[in-house]
């Protein structure tokens, strides 16, 4: 049974008014609502503001931290978030698990159309190592399109013959703009957050004229279902069975295991479209406890 945080939560976005049919929706007005204060580090932890190449930069840190650098990749649809909105999960990682924490803001759609977000990504990990962080200590991590970035963007570096990090964590990704999942539909009832997220209308705010080209979208940098797998580090999925996404965790989770590629998949029950980052929420905190886990194994 989902915990009482879980039901509040999805009560919240069930609550939420939603754009009419052909009404454009406002993206300013929705970064604004979400630019929050966010809450004061645990002991122990820092903040630090900075840059990664010329990208607005949050460094989150822990003086006894040995065990490496997670590189943060906000989620948001590539729309909306932001490295301020994602600074609490972070912080959480930083002061639970003992990993430093390196977040970004990238190019947002309808302003910046895809490719910009991924490249943006490669700009900032390219920064980060010439910090001197071995990419042996670096694990990247995101929820929702953070998790679809995460994906692409080791995918882009293989494509670029560049250092691979040590491994991946997709937190609720979409896998795929090319394709539709039963999930899609079974679980639109109960996904309040993402009940639009997969409308053509959102392709063509991130992907432009290029929105209806499904060749174009079927890109493993796009699409990380169509991706050669082979050579990069292990993955982990982590979703919800009441989500939209759902499949897509699923989906490629079986064919990286059939591949006999390193994988882990975890699924909770009935919490929301990208829960991790509510560190309140005990299934976050059950969810994120698995995947540090893994880690520990993995690495």
């Amino acid at each position: 049974m989902p915990s009482l945080f879980a039901h509040a939560t999805n009560l919240v976005f069930r609550c939420m008014p939603q754009d009419k049919p052909g009404q454009p929706h406002d993206y300013a007005a929705e970064r604004k609502r979400n630019d929050r204060k966010p809450p004061r580090p645990p002991k122990g932890v820092t903040v630090r503001l900075g840059e990664l190449d010329g990208l607005s930069a949050e460094f989150i840190q822990k003086s006894s931290s040995q065990k490496g650098t997670i590189f943060y990749i906000h989620g948001g649809g590539f729309t909306v978030g932001s490295a301020r909105e994602r600074r609490a999960i972070c912080q959480y990682i930083t002061a639970k698990y003992g990993y430093n924490c390196a977040s970004f803001n990238y190019r947002l759609a309808p302003e910046n159309l895809w490719p910009a977000p991924l490249e943006d990504c490669l700009t900032a990990y390219a920064a980060l190592l010439k910090t001197g962080v071995s990419p042996k200590k670096i694990v990247f991590m995101g929820e929702s399109a953070g998790g679809t970035l995460v994906l692409s963007l080791a995918l882009l570096l293989k494509e670029k013959g560049l250092p691979q990090p040590k491994a991946l964590v997709a937190l609720s990704p979409c896998v795929t703009q090319a394709d539709q999942f039963p999930s899609y539909t079974q679980n639109a009832a109960t996904d309040y957050m993402l009940r639009t997220a997969v409308a053509e209308g959102k392709i063509k705010v991130v992907f432009g004229s290029r929105a209806g080209d499904l060749e174009y979208l079927r890109q493993p940098t796009i699409s990380p279902l169509y991706g050669d797998f082979s050579g990069l580090p292990p993955v982990f999925f982590s979703a919800s069975d009441t989500e939209v996404l759902l499949d897509d965790s699923k989906v490629l989770y079986e064919k990286l295991k059939k591949q006999g590629h390193q994988t882990a998949l975890d699924i909770r029950h009935g919490v929301c479209h990208a829960f991790q980052v509510f560190t309140a929420m005990p299934e976050a905190k059950q969810a994120l406890a698995v995947v540090f886990r893994t880690l520990e194994e993995w690495l």
